[in-house]
């Protein structure tokens, strides 16, 4: 397998930071590179104070004569201190027989995901980071990466998408933001526990793809638009979970899909596509006996073509939490 030329990430890292990548809300959301900060457990929010029961939450119920599934937006990283989560969240947990998350989450650390992830961020045609974006760009990104204490030259032969990336994790990692306490991660653990089936919508692979065949131009404005918003970063994320908390869709489309403004086609490959192909797997859910709950980041549960509204256009009627 080959070897990151850098140690700041350790290798068994690098499937989280692409995948999770993908399982974020905004473009570039990953894997904090330490092990030094350990998820929720139910263990450890159980000594926390009663979870709070706010008007709504981001969690939907869609009944069906036989069953009841819930749709749960998933913040993908946060901080221990945003548990213990609200009362309807633990309660659809507790509800369903059966948890559905984005990918295979017991796969993310196998080795044949990390060797998946170096084959696919490892550009194969000879061509460095600097012959793929213009002079302006790879600027840009190179006092990004120093600002963040990422040496550019490390990435040399690696393919645009996976630098920004990084360069987003580390700005995470500096915020405080982990994915081990993300929203995903908690009730994967939590199942563990609990003994609980956990299924997935797509296969880690798909979504590994999705930013390999991004074409270079798209690699390109994917840099700019995470250069462009590490500033403001700690805030709009913050935002992000406060109005996550409060059930505020519309504050919370807002902020994440203005990314995407000059984006569309970007924005169409990262949440209503894969919202389309995920539907030939939740409705069939609902001719089912068990109770389901579906974690999905959050994005994929607003917009035009969000999860919710084609189920509506389905027939099914999605009631909020």
């Amino acid at each position: 397998m080959t070897k990151l030329p850098f140690s700041a990430i350790a290798t068994k890292n690098l499937s989280r930071i692409a995948v999770i990548a993908l399982l974020a809300l905004i473009s570039a959301c990953q894997e904090k590179p330490t092990d030094s900060t350990s998820t929720p457990t139910p263990q450890t929010t159980q000594a926390q104070p009663e979870a709070p029961q706010p008007p709504k939450t981001f969690l939907w119920q869609v009944k069906s004569p036989k069953n009841t599934i819930y749709l749960l937006g998933s913040i993908h990283l946060l901080k221990e201190s945003d548990y213990p989560l609200a009362t309807q969240i633990n309660d659809a947990y507790e509800d369903a027989e059966k948890l559905v998350f984005e990918v295979d989450m017991d796969q993310l650390e196998s080795s044949e995901t990390q060797s998946m992830v170096l084959e696919k961020a490892t550009a194969q045609d000879g061509k460095t980071l600097p012959d793929r974006l213009t002079p302006q760009t790879y600027q840009l990104a190179k006092t990004a990466a120093s600002e963040v204490g990422l040496p550019i030259e490390a990435f040399s032969g690696f393919k645009p998408w996976f630098f920004s990336l990084t360069l987003i994790t580390m700005k995470f990692q500096r915020l405080g933001f982990n994915p081990q306490n993300g929203v995903d991660q908690y009730f994967f653990q939590k199942a563990k526990k609990d003994g609980k089936e956990t299924l997935a919508l797509e296969a880690i692979e798909d979504q590994l793809n999705l930013f390999n065949n991004f074409s270079q131009g798209d690699q390109e404005q994917y840099i700019r638009q995470t250069i462009e918003e590490l500033d403001t970063l700690e805030t709009s994320f913050q935002e992000m979970v406060q109005a996550w908390k409060a059930g505020d869709d519309q504050t919370l489309e807002s902020l994440l899909l203005k990314s995407f403004k000059d984006y569309p086609d970007l924005e169409d490959q990262i949440f209503g596509a894969r919202n389309r192909k995920w539907m030939t797997t939740i409705e069939p859910l609902l001719q089912k006996e068990d109770d389901y709950l579906i974690v999905v980041g959050a994005g994929h549960l607003v917009g035009k073509d969000s999860v919710l509204k084609l189920l509506q256009a389905k027939g099914h009627t999605p009631k909020r939490l």
